[in-house]
């Protein structure tokens, strides 16, 4: 079984360096039926590296908080004093 370190980003916990461990499948794509080899940590892909290339990872999606209210000045005809 492969193994490999990946850098994890700090997100909820600490950046940390993580062993992986990895297998090396061999089975038919399921779009160009042909047979193939792919190395995953996950469970077994359905497509090949042609079909479906690998991507980048996907960064973290930050929302942006709302804006708070600002005090705003209004005139008014009448005199309070």
């Amino acid at each position: 079984m492969a193994s490999k370190y990946v850098h994890v980003r700090e997100y909820t916990v600490r950046a940390h360096q993580r062993l992986i461990h990895t297998r090396v499948f061999n089975f038919v794509c399921k779009q160009c039926d042909r047979s193939t080899k792919r190395e995953t940590y996950g469970p077994r892909p359905l497509y090949c590296e042609k079909c479906r290339p690998p991507q980048a990872p996907r960064k973290s999606v930050t929302r942006s908080q709302k804006a708070k209210p600002r005090p705003m000045a209004y005139k008014s005809g009448l005199d309070l004093n």
